[in-house]
């Protein structure tokens, strides 16, 4: 006799084999999701956005899941590059693609990232600049652009010494990162 916890898991598991049999009437296919998943609902999903058994376990173990996998994917993201990105706080693989194109790593992103720092173009202007990350943050606040740091510089290179008084003023001058 049954107690009526093995029970509901018997007919669990019945209702579980039945899914698979209907998705995966293929006992071959059926046997390869199931090293990926015991659900066959996930086994499926992972199908219906395209995946293989072998691509979709790469993904399921990068900690992915299909809705998830596919917006990488159809960037021809692999499961650990797609990952780097996602654990500094990238989840758009065309914005990390657009970092990626400005030779930007998920790293020092995410120290850009933690100061409220994130489109590509502006983090490249103040980097260009060498400008630290809370330094730029320092100077958004107080209103500068990039470009007005990039004008007090070049003052500062020039002939006039109000461009270096200036920079001492905002602070820059012990803000810049080593060269």
């Amino acid at each position: 006799m049954y107690n009526m916890n093995e029970f509901f898991g018997l007919i669990k598991k019945k209702s579980e084999e039945k899914k698979w049999k209907k998705y995966f009437p293929n006992e071959k296919e059926r046997l390869a999701w199931q090293k990926v998943t015991q659900s066959a609902d996930e086994a499926a999903e992972w199908y219906e956005y395209g995946f293989s058994p072998g691509r979709a376990m790469d993904w399921r173990r990068a900690g992915f899941t299909p809705e998830e996998a596919v917006l990488w994917d159809d960037f021809l993201f692999t499961p650990s590059r797609a990952k780097k990105w996602s654990e500094v706080g990238v989840l758009d693989a065309e914005e990390a693609l657009q970092f990626e194109h400005y030779g930007l790593k998920p790293r020092e992103v995410m120290e850009w990232l933690k100061v409220g720092i994130g489109h590509p173009q502006q983090i490249i202007e103040w980097r260009k600049l060498g400008v630290s990350p809370k330094a730029a943050r320092r100077y958004m606040e107080k209103g500068y652009a990039p470009q007005d740091i990039e004008q007090l510089l070049m003052k500062r290179k020039g002939k006039s010494g109000s461009g270096a008084r200036k920079l001492r003023r905002v602070g820059l001058e012990d803000d810049m990162e080593e060269r």
